[in-house]
Formats: structure tokens, C-alpha cells, sequence
């Protein structure tokens, strides 16, 4: 985590943390797919794709692999991606 300060020299709290949607839509984007064809081959509607982009939804194993059919990348960076998220969330909720 990053210190910021406010203008007193107080130390503020903020999350540095980047949800997986955040990486897969760079990756997707990168590639040049089209989001709604990319969302059916992974067996998912385009609305619940866009969730997950937007962090509204989570990857879980059955997402994972299908993610590292479709790309190439494997499942465990990606739970390994949600895992971190989920725990640097953790950790900001129990030092509040």
C-alpha cells in the first residue's frame, strides 16, 4: 500500500487494489476482441462479462479455466489475481 497524506500531513487509507476484470479487459482489449464474441466463447452473456470487467463480479475456478483456454493464460494467475483483490479487500475492511 501507498501512504498519501492529506494537506494536515494525516495519513489517509486507500485501497491499492485492481480487480481481475480490470487485467482481463486490458487483455481483451489488447487483443482487439470483440467483447460480446469473446464473452460466448467463454460461455458467459455479455452483461455478466461486463459485471466482471466493472468488478462486480468475481473469478472463480470454472471462470479461471476458462480464461486460460480462450487466452492462453493460466487458470491459477488468474485466481491467483482474484485471491490478492480479495485479501488486500480483507485487510482494508479489518483496519477501518
Amino acid at each position: 500500500m501507498a501512504n498519501v497524506f492529506d494537506k494536515e500531513g494525516n495519513e489517509l487509507r486507500t485501497p491499492i487494489a485492481f480487480h481481475p476484470g480490470e487485467f482481463l479487459l486490458e487483455e481483451v482489449e489488447e487483443r482487439g476482441l470483440k467483447k460480446t464474441d469473446f464473452a460466448k466463447s467463454i460461455g458467459m452473456l455479455p452483461g455478466n462479462l461486463s459485471e466482471l470487467f466493472k468488478g462486480k463480479r468475481n473469478i472463480n475456478a470454472r471462470i479461471a479455466v476458462k480464461l486460460e483456454i480462450a487466452l492462453g493464460i493460466s487458470a491459477e494467475y488468474w485466481l491467483g489475481l482474484q485471491s490478492v483483490y480479495d485479501l488486500t479487500i480483507a485487510r482494508e475492511m479489518e483496519q477501518v
